[in-house]
């Protein structure tokens, strides 16, 4: 019995528990890949981005990219600079997330050049946020790195399978997404809110 509760006392002891620590076994550039996949608030983001430009064809989905890769590149150079880390960035990648998810809905066909701003807007929050924690200058550039190229393949996919919908099921399939996506993000910003 006394070894028991020795043992269970030993596995409650706490660990140093960083925001966005690399995973254990796997290095900090594929840890970095799985981070946009793995952070909620990144994770929704993506996919409801991705869900909005599939759905208005190719050139949004092109617009949105070139607004993106730009924009996510320069918030990971300022996030591995130490700058925006002192913002809490997760709230302001919800709201996105619940604009764009209302979009994929309502099915609404915004004017083109919304969608640069969009992804422009989502990359930058996205790679602000993605600060490595307290990681020697090396493995921080392979962390950002490998985030970077997860959160654009993860967009890039995404929007090229949600474009591909075209029968009227399918169609349907990504507007259920989209509300789910939706209420994910509302829950989780309101948790967050009343939280604070």
């Amino acid at each position: 019995m006394a070894r028991g509760v020795g043992a269970g006392a030993l596995l409650c002891l706490p660990t140093i528990a960083l925001a966005h620590s690399p995973m254990q076994g796997i290095g900090e550039f594929y840890g970095g890949i799985l981070h946009p996949l793995l952070v909620p608030a990144h994770a929704l983001a993506l996919v409801l981005l991705a869900l909005m430009a599939g759905q208005n064809g190719l050139e949004a989905i092109r617009r949105c990219h070139l607004g993106f890769l730009p924009a996510l590149a320069l918030g990971l150079v300022l996030a591995g600079l130490g700058n925006g880390s002192e913002f809490k960035l997760e709230p302001a990648l919800l709201l996105a997330s619940v604009l764009a998810g209302l979009l994929v809905v309502l099915q609404w066909r915004p004017p083109l050049p919304l969608f640069y701003a969009a992804g422009a807007g989502v990359g930058l929050l996205l790679g602000l946020d993605s600060a490595p924690g307290d990681l020697a200058p090396g493995p921080a550039a392979a962390s950002l790195l490998g985030t970077g190229l997860g959160a654009f393949t993860c967009l890039l996919l995404l929007a090229d399978l949600s474009e591909r919908a075209r029968r009227h099921w399918q169609r349907v399939a990504l507007r259920v997404l989209g509300s789910w996506g939706t209420a994910s993000a509302t829950l989780v910003f309101a948790l967050g809110w009343l939280a604070a």
